[in-house]
C-alpha cells in the first residue's frame, strides 16, 4: 500500500515556473509561457502575442448579489415590521409564507371591512409625541400636518422596497431617505432661544420708512389700504405711523413708564413689515424682523406681570404671535396668543367691548387662536360657549367687516374639526364613528359657503381679485381636505394592498366612500389652482407660511392621488408648481420652506418610482 501524498506546498508566484494564463500561440503549441506582452516564444518568432480575455470572477460575482440580496432582505423586513408592529402575529404572517400559503389577512386587504376602517379612524384621531431637530419632544394631535407626516413616512417605508428597481443604480435606501428617516420628528425653530440684540427701545426708523412698512403690512394682512371689497380677515387696529416721542433718561426708565408702551405695537407691526417685504437680515440676525421684535419685548415688560397689562397690549400680543408662526415658531406663537386671550378674559372683552375696533381685534384674537388649535392639534384655549361678544359689524371709517366676519364662521367649524372630527376635545367621550362626525363637518362647510356675501363669492373659473377673499377659499378647501384626509389615506393604502400585494385591479369608484375621498382630492387641487392665480396676479406679493401650509398640504394628496388612481395625468404641472413655489420662497425664507421642499422632492421620488 502506497503511503499518503503530502500535500503540495504553495509557491509563492515569483517561484512558480508557469504563469497563471498562457497567450494563445504558446496554449496551441503546448509550450511553456513567460507571461510578457509579448512573451519571449512569440517575441522570438515575431508571431503576434494574444492573450484570451479573463474569465469573470465568480465569486466576486456571488458575493456582489449576496449583498444585494442582503440590503434588499434588511428593507424587506423593514417593511414587514412596519406593517405588522406585533412580534408573534409577525412570525405566524412568515411562517404561513414558509408554508407555501396565502395569509388571510393579506387575501382581505383590500376589502373595506369594519375592522379595517376602525384601525384607520383610531390612528387617524390619534396625537405624536414627535423630537425636534435638538431631540425635544412635544406633543401634535391628529388633526398637524406634522402627525400626518410622520404617519405617511412610516406608510412610505413600506412603499421603499415595492419602489425599488433592480439594476437601476439606486438601492432601497437611496430612495427618498430623508423624508423616511423624519420618522419620529418633525421641523421647528420652537426649541432654539430667539436671537436677543442689544437695541435702543425707543429707537424708530425715519417717516418715510415707517410709512412704508406700515402701507406695506395693511396690504398683507388688513384691509389692503382700503383696495379690498372683502375688508380683509384680520383686524389689528389703525395701522398709523407713530408720533415723534420725547426721549427718557434711560432705557430704564422707558422700559418701566407706560408713556412708550405704545410704541411696542408699532414695532411687532415693523418686525412683520420687514418680513413681507423681504428685508435681508444683518450677518448676526437670525430673522430682519429681530430687532423690532426685542424692541416690542423691552416696552412691553415681563409677560408674566399682568399687572401693566391691559386690553390696549392684545393686539401687541396677538401680532407678536402672528409674527412668531412666520419665523416658525408655533409653540411661541401659541403662548402670546393664549397670553392675549387671558388678558382679554380678565379685562371682559369676550363679553362687551367699548369700540368696534376692539370687538374685531378680539375676534380676530378668536381666529388666531382657533388657527393655531389646528396646525398644532391640540385644544383651543377657550370654547364657543363662553363668548357674549357680537360679530362684527360695518361702521363709518372702518372696512367692511365681512371678510373678518366669514373668517370666524370657519374658524367655528375649524374649532368643531378639530374637537370633535378628530376627537382631540370632544364634548361626549363616548366613542363615536369618526365617519359620523366627519359627514357633520362637510355639511357645515358647505353651508359656510353656501351663505357667504356676494363680494365673497368666488366660482372655479373665475377667482376673485382680493386675495384676502382668495385666502378665505383656500382656508376652506383646507379644512374640507383635513376632514376627509383620514378616508382619503385609507384609501391610498387599501389601494397599494390590492395593486402591489394581490396584484389585482383596484375600482376607486366602487369604494363606498368615494364621494369624501374625491373631496379631498378636488379640494387640494382647488387650492393648487388659487395659488396659482394669486402668485401670477400679484407677483411681488409675499406668501406668507399660512398659505404655504396650505399649498404643501394639497401637494402631499396630490402625490398620493396618482398613488390612489395610478397615473400622472395633469397633476404633474400641479406638484411640479408647488416644489417651484417652495424652492422659490426658501431663498427669503427659514428652514420651513427648506424642509418642506426636500419633503415634496423626496416624496415625488417614491410615487414616480
Amino acid at each position: 500500500r502506497l503511503p499518503v501524498n503530502p500535500r503540495r506546498h504553495k509557491v509563492a508566484p515569483e517561484n512558480r515556473k508557469r504563469v497563471a494564463r498562457a497567450c494563445n500561440n504558446c496554449n496551441v503549441r503546448r509550450i511553456k509561457c513567460s507571461g510578457e506582452r509579448p512573451c519571449q516564444q512569440c517575441g522570438n518568432g515575431s508571431r503576434e502575442c494574444i492573450y484570451p480575455s479573463a474569465e469573470p470572477n465568480k465569486n466576486a460575482l456571488l458575493k456582489e448579489e449576496s449583498e444585494r440580496l442582503r440590503k434588499r432582505c434588511v428593507a424587506l423586513e423593514k417593511s414587514l415590521q412596519t406593517v405588522v408592529p406585533d412580534d408573534i402575529a409577525r412570525q405566524e404572517l412568515v411562517q404561513q409564507f414558509e408554508h407555501g400559503e396565502t395569509p388571510a389577512r393579506l387575501r382581505a386587504v383590500s376589502l373595506p371591512s369594519e375592522t379595517s376602517y376602525a384601525t384607520d379612524e383610531a390612528e387617524a384621531t390619534e396625537g405624536r409625541l414627535l423630537l425636534d431637530m435638538d431631540g425635544n419632544v412635544r406633543f401634535l394631535g391628529a388633526s398637524s400636518g406634522a402627525t400626518f407626516l410622520d404617519l405617511l413616512s412610516r406608510f412610505m417605508l413600506t412603499l421603499v422596497p415595492l419602489a425599488f428597481v433592480p439594476d437601476s443604480g439606486y438601492t432601497a435606501a437611496e430612495d427618498a431617505s430623508m423624508f423616511v428617516a423624519s420618522i419620529g420628528h418633525y421641523q421647528t425653530f420652537d426649541s432654539r432661544p430667539l436671537h436677543d440684540p442689544g437695541v435702543d427701545p425707543l429707537w424708530l426708523p425715519s417717516r418715510t420708512d415707517m410709512t412704508l412698512m406700515m402701507t406695506a403690512l395693511s396690504y398683507h394682512i388688513q384691509d389692503g389700504n382700503g383696495d379690498f371689497i372683502s375688508g380683509g380677515i384680520y383686524y389689528w387696529g389703525e395701522l398709523n405711523v407713530p408720533a415723534a416721542v420725547t426721549l427718557a433718561p434711560s432705557h430704564m426708565d422707558a422700559i418701566k413708564s407706560d408713556n412708550y408702551r405704545h410704541l411696542a405695537f408699532h414695532n411687532i407691526c415693523f418686525a412683520f413689515a420687514t418680513h413681507v417685504l423681504n428685508h435681508t437680515p444683518r450677518p448676526d440676525e437670525e430673522n430682519a424682523g429681530d430687532r423690532y421684535l426685542k424692541r416690542a419685548q423691552m416696552l412691553l415688560g415681563n409677560p408674566l406681570d399682568t399687572v401693566r397689562f391691559t386690553l390696549r397690549d392684545v393686539p401687541v400680543l396677538a401680532l407678536m404671535g402672528f409674527y412668531l408662526v412666520e419665523i416658525n415658531r408655533r409653540d411661541a406663537a401659541s403662548i402670546y396668543i393664549t397670553l392675549a386671550i387671558h388678558i382679554s378674559i380678565t379685562h371682559g372683552a369676550f363679553r362687551h367691548c367699548d369700540d368696534e375696533i376692539s370687538k374685531r381685534v378680539f375676534w380676530t384674537l378668536y381666529v388666531l387662536d382657533r388657527w393655531i388649535s389646528c396646525l398644532m392639534g391640540r385644544p383651543p384655549t377657550f370654547i364657543d360657549e363662553s363668548i357674549r361678544l357680537p360679530m362684527p359689524a360695518d361702521v363709518p371709517n372702518l372696512p367692511s367687516a365681512a371678510g373678518l366676519r366669514a373668517h370666524i364662521e370657519l374658524a367655528r367649524i375649524s374649532g368643531f374639526i378639530v374637537c370633535e372630527t378628530f376627537r382631540i376635545a370632544p364634548r361626549e367621550q363616548k366613542p363615536a364613528q369618526i365617519t359620523h362626525n366627519i359627514e357633520r363637518a362637510l355639511s357645515k362647510l358647505e353651508t359656510w359657503l353656501t351663505h357667504l356675501p356676494p363680494s365673497l363669492q368666488m366660482s372655479p373659473g373665475s377667482f376673485s381679485v382680493d386675495p384676502t377673499c382668495c385666502t378665505l377659499h383656500m382656508a376652506y378647501n383646507q379644512l374640507t381636505l383635513l376632514t376627509t384626509r383620514p378616508i382619503f389615506f385609507s384609501a391610498v393604502k387599501r389601494a397599494v394592498a390590492e395593486r402591489y400585494i394581490q396584484s389585482g385591479t383596484w375600482q376607486l369608484e366602487h369604494d363606498p366612500q368615494y364621494k369624501q375621498i374625491q373631496a379631498c382630492s378636488s379640494a387640494a387641487h382647488s387650492n393648487i389652482c388659487i395659488a396659482q392665480w394669486v402668485i401670477q396676479l400679484y407677483k411681488q406679493r409675499r406668501v406668507l407660511q399660512a398659505n404655504l401650509h396650505i399649498v404643501f398640504n394639497a401637494a402631499v394628496v396630490l402625490m398620493l392621488n396618482r398613488i390612489l388612481r395610478a397615473y400622472a395625468g395633469a397633476v404633474d404641472s400641479e406638484i411640479q408648481f408647488a416644489i417651484n413655489l417652495f424652492a422659490q420662497e426658501s431663498k427669503t425664507g427659514n428652514n420651513y420652506q427648506r424642509d418642506c421642499l426636500k419633503v415634496l422632492k423626496d416624496l415625488k421620488t417614491i410615487v414616480d418610482r
